[in-house]
């Protein structure tokens, strides 16, 4: 496979860690690579430029992207044609689209304009059931646009997964998302592929940043400390449920978040995506703590996939299944129902012990270098 023409038309706040971390991967292994990008507003576009400043250069060809409507339908399939069509070679390449949403309209691309061409469909989630759950927290006015959002999914996901001869695949970032497909669309019979949330080569444990950085925080090195990281701020990451119990145990906390935790021995602040491996060096443990909803229980977070590759024990609630299951395979944290139920820790010196052999356990599942070679394999299925 020489040419990928990689398709998204948004920022999100882990695109450097899911996007250009797998894109700077393929380059540097002879794969030539095309980023179809959509943005909605100059300042989208500039914060999309701002992060591809730490990455390899990039050939971008930029489009116009609309929001999540039917009206907007037309306008951004033809916005992705046109930006298509300036792409050398595209005729000869491998598409990746990120999310079944974009998917759905590139789908479309090609079968208005005759075109048979590999794509592989990445769902990072399910975007309709993540609309429900914000939907139930809305105002009279938003849950009725959401509900138009909702039902125009619908109709997408009808044609997405219809049953036809194009060339797709579906890759997801959990088993559970797979079965859904499965489950509520019994017509699609493309092959389906599981990949995680990836965690860039950045991610290294090192042991000079340790101290830099507890230094900075005033934290001794016979400390146990803890991060807690909810960088996006969405409303099912309840990770600051935990703080108090932590600290009233001994640990030390670093909240990175915006949100301020006003409890003594927690330290809120936020740093750059280029420093959190200095930050994750310098814990022992995380936390990860969301509500008990599909959504969550299929996610892949991204900072789960960190923790693990940074060999931290990770205090977790049983929400996700991806970080339940590689707890339970490597015993790298706890797992309880209840915040009462984390009644006893590790010690600093156990956790510091162990920490190499998490690190290699989560660079297995998580890491650039395993799971940039799975897709590789996935688009070498699909051409063949």
């Amino acid at each position: 496979m020489k040419h990928l023409i990689y398709v998204t038309i948004s920022d999100v706040s882990v695109y450097e860690s899911q996007v250009l971390a797998l894109l700077d991967y393929l380059q540097t292994h002879d794969v030539k690579v095309t980023l179809l990008q959509g943005y909605k507003s100059e300042e989208d576009k500039q914060a999309v430029v701002k992060k591809m400043e730490n990455h390899l250069p990039l050939k971008t060809v930029w489009v116009k992207a609309f929001p999540v409507y039917p009206f907007n339908k037309k306008k951004l399939v033809d916005s992705l044609y046109q930006g298509l069509i300036t792409i050398d070679g595209y005729h000869e390449a491998v598409f990746h689209v990120r999310n079944e949403y974009v998917g759905n309209a590139m789908k479309c691309v090609f079968q208005q304009h005759g075109l048979n061409l590999p794509m592989l469909i990445d769902i990072r989630g399910v975007i309709y059931e993540e609309l429900k759950y914000k939907q139930s927290q809305m105002s009279f006015l938003r849950k009725a646009l959401f509900q138009i959002q909702c039902s125009y999914l619908k109709a997408c996901y009808k044609n997405l997964f219809a049953k036809d001869n194009m060339r797709i695949a579906f890759t997801s970032v959990s088993p559970m998302i797979n079965d859904y497909i499965s489950e509520n669309y019994s017509s699609c019979q493309y092959p389906k592929y599981i990949h995680p949330n990836i965690v860039g080569s950045q991610f290294v444990y090192d042991e000079a940043k340790r101290q830099e950085i507890r230094q900075r925080y005033g934290i001794a090195e016979n400390e146990t400390l803890a991060v807690c990281s909810t960088g996006g701020n969405a409303v099912w990451q309840k990770d600051y449920l935990v703080v108090k119990r932590l600290v009233e145990m001994g640990v030390k906390v670093i909240n990175l978040s915006k949100k301020t935790v006003d409890i003594e021995g927690c330290i809120t602040t936020t740093v750059p995506f280029t420093e959190m491996p200095a930050v994750l060096s310098a814990a022992d443990m995380a936390v990860l703590w969301r509500d008990d909803t599909f959504m969550n229980n299929s996610a892949s977070p991204s900072k789960f996939s960190e923790f693990a590759s940074m060999g931290l024990y990770v205090i977790h609630n049983k929400t996700v299944k991806v970080a339940v299951d590689h707890i339970q395979a490597t015993g790298a944290g706890c797992l309880v129902d209840e915040v009462e139920e984390i009644t006893s820790l590790p010690s600093c010196e156990e956790l510091r012990y162990n920490r190499q052999r998490w690190c290699e356990a989560g660079l297995s599942a998580f890491g650039v270098e395993s799971l940039g070679q799975s897709y590789m394999r996935t688009y070498d299925n699909l051409l063949n």
